[in-house]
């Protein structure tokens, strides 16, 4: 197996939202997008999707042709069933998917008004644990709800057993909330970090972009990359701190759902491949643009074939 992604996957029901007030909140780039409560809103299309970072990664990595297994706990309802369905048709491991008696699997709730969601997550407290899987090349470890901490203390051990497991850590909602001290032990023994910019900010505070790589690196990691939007992203390797813009051929954005996932399967898979650091960001910019442009989730991913054509265009 070339690579396991372990955290919560989930169902995604989308609501597409044009009736609503958006409100600028002074000072920043952000707004507020206001309903009357109590009232009804009307919904221009909607749909339902696997997801959950550890799902969206593996699709990704696995169209970009590594060998993917999923380690999730999930319910033992129609959505559960529905996520090893889908997850076994696209040819993906689905042996670690465990379904829990008696327990729903997530559902995520999410509102996309003007190109830009919202999302309402939920994860449900799971008994996770290191099961027998067979060794991956790499493990992606990411979003995980309540009670994420035992199971990470096992995987911790699972690791330092098997140093040649290259280790990417991407921290979901509930880990960053949770604070620094609850993954400081597993930042340690991090290959790979993958943070958007206000992450980022969360564990070394606001400077300049090269001293966040630096200060970063000092927690443990050995390849940091923060990515910032429409800014592009960059990495940093311990010697050379490299940035790429963001990516665009001129499509329209039509949903910004799963952006980072796309990025991480993109630059994962082109590590994965022995491509430069470079060419790494470009796979996860170009592979996060595509999937922007479409509605429906997972259907803009590049393919390994179609990526390398793309890349020679921007690297």
């Amino acid at each position: 197996m070339d690579i396991l992604t372990v955290g919560d996957a989930a169902i995604d029901m989308t609501l597409y939202i044009s009736s609503a007030n958006e409100v600028k909140i002074p000072g920043t780039d952000d707004s507020q997008i206001c309903f009357l409560h109590g009232s009804k809103v009307p919904v221009e299309k909607f749909s339902t999707a696997i997801a959950g970072n550890s799902v969206n990664v593996a699709v990704g990595c696995n169209r970009m042709g590594l060998k993917v297994g999923v380690y999730t706990e999930i319910g033992d309802d129609q959505n559960g069933e529905k996520i090893v369905n889908e997850l076994k048709e696209k040819g993906i491991n689905t042996d670690y998917c465990i379904r829990n008696n008696g327990q729903d699997t997530d559902v995520h709730s999410i509102i996309v008004h003007n190109y830009e969601r919202t999302i309402f997550s939920y994860h449900a407290p799971r008994n996770y644990k290191v099961r027998g899987w067979e060794k991956p090349t790499f493990i992606y470890y990411t979003s995980i709800g309540d009670g994420f901490e035992k199971f990470q203390e096992e995987l911790i051990k699972y690791i330092e057993e098997n140093k040649d497991i290259i280790v990417v850590f991407n921290p979901g909602s509930h880990q960053m909330r949770m604070g620094f001290n609850h993954i400081k032990e597993f930042l340690e023994i991090t290959s790979i970090l993958i943070l958007n910019l206000e992450e980022a900010v969360r564990l070394v505070g606001e400077k300049p972009l090269p001293k966040m790589h630096i200060d970063l690196q000092k927690l443990g990691p050995k390849l940091t990359v923060i990515t910032d939007g429409k800014n592009g992203a960059s990495g940093f390797d311990g010697e050379n701190l490299v940035k790429v813009s963001a990516y665009t051929d001129g499509r329209e954005v039509k949903d910004k759902t799963g952006a980072g996932d796309a990025f991480s399967s993109g630059f994962i898979s082109a590590i994965f491949h022995k491509k430069s650091l470079k060419e790494a960001l470009g796979w996860g910019a170009i592979n996060s643009f595509g999937e922007i442009t479409k509605e429906s989730a997972g259907t803009g991913l590049f393919t390994k074939e179609e990526m390398e054509k793309t890349v020679r265009k921007i690297i």
